[in-house]
């Protein structure tokens, strides 16, 4: 592992000034199951690791008047275990419990998650149809984007030098809303998605989304809201697959990708019609 200063701020002022003072050469530690990684096989090489788990405020999982607030230090197993603030977010809660394993999931964050950007990353196609936001501190204050918004890239999000993802926040559901989650993976147990998909149908604003994931380098959004009054499964496959642009990878074909993500979703509108 490479030599590198390690700091662990106190508080979310401090933070924003280390990593400021930093000026785009530190790396943030949150559960550090990707960066660890990277950092023992000399992949990345920072100067400095600013830990966030010193800040009490980031810890926090609350339900707050514009939705449920995930701090960037929470664990992904607190959202499965916290059933009285989760349970409503059904898609989410589903594509956490699978997400790797219980271990790494006792260490891995939700917004780790959102941030390392991977396109396979399980917890942001629900999140994209949930409208969730991301809220982010540095030099110039606060400001949110839609998950959606932030991941610009395979591995690149719209962060400015000094700036960090304090939390993750998903609105309400309103009455009557239903989600649901689907991931295909090569094994049982622990691996990642070869594709994802994710569903929400919210009767108080006649919406019906899907969003595709590990099929694109950014996250791919899909309204089918003119399909809410009579949900065709066949025509949201159909546009679910011209949507997308899956690779071809030593895990999966582009063809089967493909036939995948037209299977998932037939397989979420049939489970939502029954619902």
């Amino acid at each position: 592992m490479s030599t590198f200063r390690y700091e662990k701020p106190p508080t979310e002022e401090a933070l924003t000034a280390c990593l400021a003072e930093a000026d785009g050469a530190a790396r943030l530690l949150a559960g550090g199951t990707d960066l660890l990684g990277q950092l023992r096989a000399r992949a990345l090489e920072p100067p400095l690791v600013v830990d966030l788990k010193g800040v009490p405020e980031l810890h926090r999982l609350q339900a707050r008047p514009e939705g449920l607030s995930v701090g960037a230090a929470v664990i992904l197993n607190r959202l499965l275990e916290e059933h009285a603030l989760t349970e409503r977010y059904r898609a989410l809660r589903q594509a956490v419990s699978e997400l790797a394993s219980y271990t790494i999931r006792n260490r891995a964050t939700l917004v780790g998650n959102v941030a390392n950007a991977s396109p396979c990353a399980d917890s942001v196609p629900p999140l994209c149809v949930m409208e969730a936001r991301v809220e982010i501190l540095g030099p110039a204050g606060r400001r949110e984007l839609p998950v959606q918004k932030f991941i610009r890239g395979n591995r690149e999000v719209a962060l400015q030098r000094g700036e960090f993802v304090a939390r993750v926040i998903i609105p309400e559901p309103t009455a009557g809303t239903w989600s649901g989650y689907l991931k295909r993976k090569r094994v049982r147990g622990h691996d990642l998605a070869l594709c994802s998909v994710a569903l929400l149908r919210e009767p108080e604003r006649r919406r019906l989304r899907l969003s595709v994931g590990s099929c694109t380098p950014v996250p791919t959004l899909i309204s089918l809201d003119d399909l809410f009054s009579r949900p065709d499964p066949e025509e949201a496959a159909t546009r679910a697959q011209a949507a997308i642009h899956p690779i071809d990878d030593v895990r999966a074909s582009v063809e089967y990708r493909r036939d995948m993500v037209a299977v998932m979703t037939r397989r979420l509108l049939a489970e939502m019609t029954a619902s």
